[in-house]
């Protein structure tokens, strides 16, 4: 891969994406429209690195993907835990950005890979695979789910191949301000036994965004054409894992409603992914980072 395209480039999962493409000499050009890009502060003066800070719908795609060998579709307008509000709004704009993205896209071989949840498969019992029926219960699930099914009904009319990945929460340096973990990390550890906690939508599994960018870059490799892939880190009860080692009492956890594991088998098989950097490095990395950026002012 010498050249990639990263939709959500500014995001909690695309600014790491974007530095490690640059960090193996990839050039990246990234597309998102948030009125904050720090997270790309620091690569903005990257030769091989090109931000445009714009809507994807105001982009000329074509030209853009036109020398690209992947394109990482990453942005998101709904947050996981987003109220279930605007639906058709919502379906209707992340769809029409799909869309645009798979028109744009040449009939040379350029690899989508799309970054999907768990979200899709709802609450479920038991194992949990890639072909298992899903049953979204949340908006973010739903949007997950309806932009995966329009990729696998375009790719059936027009020449892309795809790789969808169905990730866990992710976590670490710059992760959204109201996911759980770091929203333990934003308070004294002196308050954390009266806070609130603010469960997120998926804690069957959790893995480090290093290990998410990680795999991203292994489906654009090695990706089977045409498929989907669960990731996940490989061992069990990680969320609840990463509460303890913040310092949450096991009787404060939140409740669970389903008791789902969902098997990552075939990535480990057909990518060769698996999670590195286990919960208590990446949780010391996240902290060391929260504190950095304090003392910075930020």
């Amino acid at each position: 891969m010498k050249r990639a395209v990263v939709t959500g480039a500014a995001g909690f999962i695309g600014s790491h994406l974007c530095t490690k493409l640059l960090e193996d000499e990839i050039e990246v050009v990234g597309i998102d429209s948030a009125s904050s890009t720090e997270k790309l502060d620091y690569i903005g003066r990257n030769a091989n690195f090109e931000l445009i800070n714009e809507q994807i719908e105001q982009v000329d795609l074509k030209k853009i993907i036109k020398k690209a060998d992947a394109v990482f579709h990453l942005a998101c307008g709904v947050r996981p835990n987003e109220e279930w509000n605007d639906i058709e709004d919502k379906v209707k704009q992340h769809i029409h950005s799909t869309r645009l993205l798979i028109q744009a896209m040449p009939s040379k071989s350029v690899k989508l890979i799309y970054a999907s949840s768990y979200d899709v498969y709802g609450k479920k019992s038991g194992k949990v695979t890639e072909t298992s029926s899903a049953n979204p219960e949340t908006l973010f699930g739903l949007i997950k789910l309806t932009e995966e099914n329009y990729i696998r009904m375009a790719a059936a009319n027009h020449p892309v191949s795809y790789v969808i990945l169905r990730f866990p929460t992710i976590y670490g340096p710059w992760q959204p301000v109201e996911m759980t973990f770091q929203q333990i990390i934003n308070v004294n550890e002196q308050e954390r036994d009266t806070m609130d906690i603010q469960k997120d939508s998926i804690t069957e599994d959790v893995i480090y965004v290093d290990d998410a960018v990680r795999a991203l870059r292994l489906a654009a490799e090695k990706g089977e054409k045409r498929t989907i892939y669960n990731i996940g880190s490989g061992t069990s009860g990680e969320w609840r894992k990463g509460l303890k080692l913040l310092s949450i009492k096991e009787e404060d956890f939140p409740k669970e409603k389903r008791n789902m594991v969902v098997a990552g088998e075939k990535a480990q098989q057909e990518l060769g992914f698996q999670s590195n950097i286990d919960i208590e490095e990446g949780l010391k990395r996240q902290i060391q980072h929260t504190v950095q950026r304090r003392k910075n002012g930020g």
